[in-house]
């Protein structure tokens, strides 16, 4: 099992960042939603080992010292991440909030991703975890919420019910969690979605009730280039209840495309 990385940004003051890696070749980079964490795409990680150099980045949803809370804030903050490793194009993933900065990373630097991966991303429409947050929320409101995300609700553990409770009970790390979900839920990409220009995979729950499947048919349908798989028996997190699947979807996916995805280019590193 790899070990959290990390790098520093030798550019003015910008941040660590702590990520896992495998594998090595064509970067393909994951990122988890807003309550994630970036160990839900470990054994995605080591099912791609083989295939390609997989990265999971940790993203600074509830760092204070990222002050602006919005989607484009966090796909600069990808951006540097991407130079801090020298990789000029990446494949970009994410799930729930994650695939929504993937896509604003795809529409706002097209030259820096050269295939993207969607798994109940938001964008187009979701059920917040935060649409009627109480405020107090005890442990059980916490949990009942958790297992509503995925079709096997044995995979909320103890730790991290109280990892998510502590998250939304502590008054800064709540508001940021509030601004997050307000700005995704402003920030709709349907007027965008046409100028994509790389090619997509969708990867969706049949059982997700936070993105339902008929969002996966909207991006299906409005995408240039787009192929969805359904993975059955699955929530809103494909990656953590379906890893060998989903694996074995993108690994497939990575070898059909290679034509139409653009190759790697050096980071331009005076982009400021």
């Amino acid at each position: 099992m790899a070990c959290p990385k990390e790098a520093i940004v030798e550019r003015g003051e910008r941040p660590v960042f702590r990520w896992l890696e495998r594998g090595s070749g064509e970067a393909v980079l994951l990122l988890h939603g807003l309550i994630g964490q970036m160990d839900h795409w470990d054994c995605v990680l080591d099912g791609l080992a083989d295939r390609c150099r997989s990265l999971a980045l940790s993203l600074p949803f509830l760092d204070e010292k990222l002050q602006e809370t919005s989607i484009d804030g966090i796909a600069r903050y990808v951006v540097d991440f991407l130079d801090a490793l020298d990789i000029g194009r990446a494949v970009v993933g994410g799930n729930s909030l994650g695939g929504h900065v993937a896509l604003e990373l795809t529409l706002r630097y097209p030259e820096r991703v050269s295939g993207l991966i969607l798994t109940g991303s938001s964008g187009l429409m979701e059920r917040s975890f935060t649409r009627a947050l109480p405020r107090r929320p005890s442990t059980e409101y916490v949990r009942r919420e958790l297992e509503a995300v995925f079709y096997d609700a044995s995979l909320v553990t103890p730790e991290w019910v109280e990892a998510v409770r502590t998250i939304v009970t502590t008054p800064s790390s709540a508001l940021r969690v509030l601004r997050l979900a307000r700005a995704a839920k402003r920030h709709n990409v349907r007027d965008w979605l046409g100028g994509v220009a790389v090619p997509t995979l969708l990867i969706w729950g049949r059982e997700d009730r936070v993105t339902p499947p008929e969002i996966a048919q909207r991006f299906l349908t409005l995408l240039p280039d787009a192929q969805l798989w359904f993975l059955s028996h699955c929530g809103h997190a494909p990656m953590l209840e379906q890893p060998e699947s989903f694996s074995d979807i993108v690994t497939a996916w990575l070898s059909e495309t290679r034509s139409r995805r653009p190759t790697a280019t050096s980071p331009v590193r005076d982009r400021r």
